[in-house]
């Protein structure tokens, strides 16, 4: 005979919004029983402030950061009952996520293109976990301002390795016109310019660059653009559907507050900051959580996302250690090698290594200097490629070595299947407006920049990982 007081009283209790209780009720892994003292720290910090409109969390890269970011997103769900949308920089991290959400038994589900947004999303039950252009986007299942679609409205977003996601915001608000597809607008942009280059001295510099000479990027003079706005708007608006159409929404009111950059490749037209305000799920959420690592420029998040300076200014912090990989960092250029040329040397070892089941990344700030290495490494150069790659070292069917052109984040490879890394170079940027920072800007917050991607890098394996930067001048 059914009890139904009891099953009134299951169905009354209430569901846990502390964290920590949540992590204690759920199933965990093999050899796991409890949070690292940083992760728990953390957690207990963010509950205290958990009604605060933007919380940055600040932990170090291997330290656990999706794990807490699914325990506070469940908090929220439990409740508030209300959606929260999970947003990674790449597609290979909304897979980590959703990994990670299965493995810990955290309901969570992908974004799907071309389908409606989940049911279980809407009701609170699910976590929806997607890449940043989910929601950024001129064309957003969620809403865009002006549309004539009511936005969809969530109790809370976490914005994962948000210190690196301002390339991934700012391309889905960057107008890019590449030369191999759109040969006829990229000439005719560059013809209602050349004076304007003429009239500042660089004419010789945007010829060749425009005839694909040089390598370098230039920002139309200011001046000129917006001398020119109207009839560029107009031009764009008559072409943009068979560019890319998911960016007009967003820039065709705003061009005066953009760069126009030309490189060899594509012109880029890319707000000054971008303008997520035009995204009303984001700008009216009442809980923004940044997910960032411990060297980050928060500035960055401020000029992205708009957040809050005075939130940005007292982050939730650790000062715990624990989960934090011990890593031996070697610097050949720093070391007395006898002349002994670097990357051979390099290459061997890596080589023997991975012969004897201890796993090697090799990370590389670019295609060109990624295929150097292919005499001894594998080089996976599609995402689907990628992706195969690191889940064949994760299970510890293969230990490389794996080359990785310009992908410093996204990347866990803990214990044996990464015991060995190399980073030849520094990062590069990939984009007009990375290469147009680093190289005209040059200012302390592109130094930051690099920074954070150089530890992003060192982050890719993680604990007793055993790490060697190869800035190498090739000998």
């Amino acid at each position: 005979m059914v009890d139904f007081k009891k099953l009134r009283e299951s169905k009354a209790k209430p569901k846990p919004i502390n964290p920590r209780e949540i992590f204690n009720a759920l199933p965990k892994p093999p050899g796991i029983n409890d949070l690292y003292a940083s992760q728990a720290e953390v957690l207990d910090n963010w509950f205290a402030r958990r009604n605060e409109q933007d919380v940055v969390v600040k932990l170090h890269t291997g330290g656990g950061k999706t794990l807490v970011a699914l325990l506070m997103a469940q908090s929220v769900m439990n409740e508030i009952g209300e959606p929260v949308l999970y947003l990674a920089p790449t597609n290979q991290l909304v897979g980590q996520v959703l990994a990670k959400s299965r493995e810990y038994g955290i309901s969570a589900q992908p974004y799907t293109k071309g389908q409606p947004l989940p049911a279980d999303f809407y009701d609170g039950k699910s976590v929806l976990v997607g890449a940043y252009e989910t929601l950024f986007t001129g064309r957003s299942k969620f809403g865009v301002r002006g549309d004539g679609r009511p936005p969809v409205k969530v109790g809370a977003i976490v914005l994962d390795d948000a210190h690196v996601a301002l390339t991934s915001v700012r391309e889905a608000f960057t107008l890019t016109i590449p030369v191999k597809d759109h040969a006829d607008v990229y000439a005719d942009l560059a013809g209602r310019f050349r004076v304007a280059f003429r009239d500042v001295g660089r004419s010789g510099t945007f010829s060749d660059i425009t005839n694909g000479k040089d390598y370098g990027v230039v920002e139309v003079p200011s001046w000129a653009w917006n001398r020119k706005l109207p009839e560029v708007q107009h031009y764009l608006s008559q072409r943009v559907d068979g560019i890319d159409p998911y960016v007009w929404p967003f820039l065709r009111d705003n061009l005066a507050f953009c760069h126009c950059l030309f490189s060899r490749t594509a012109v880029a037209i890319t707000p000054i900051f971008p303008p997520v305000d035009l995204v009303p799920t984001f700008e009216d959420c009442p809980r923004r959580i940044y997910m960032s690592a411990t060297i980050a420029d928060d500035s960055e998040i401020v000029r992205t996302f708009g957040a809050s300076p005075e939130a940005v200014a007292k982050p939730i912090t650790s000062t715990s250690l624990a989960g934090v990989g011990e890593r031996m960092i070697l610097v050949p250029e720093l070391m007395k090698l006898g002349g002994a040329a670097i990357t051979p040397m390099v290459k061997g070892i890596s080589t023997w290594l991975a012969q004897h089941k201890k796993g090697v990344a090799i990370l590389a700030p670019s295609g060109p200097v990624a295929k150097t290495w292919t005499d001894v490494a594998t080089y996976p150069e599609t995402t689907k490629a990628v992706t195969e790659r690191i889940a064949e070292m994760q299970s510890g069917s293969s230990f490389g070595p794996i080359v990785l052109a310009n992908r410093y984040d996204g990347i866990d490879l803990a214990g044996d299947s990464c015991r060995f890394l190399v980073m030849d170079n520094l990062p590069q940027g990939s984009s007009n407006y990375d290469v147009f920072r680093m190289n005209v800007v040059a200012d302390s917050a592109v130094a930051s920049l690099l920074a954070q991607r150089i530890e992003q890098g060192i982050g890719r394996g993680a604990w007793r990982r055993r790490s060697l930067r190869c800035y190498a001048d090739r000998q």
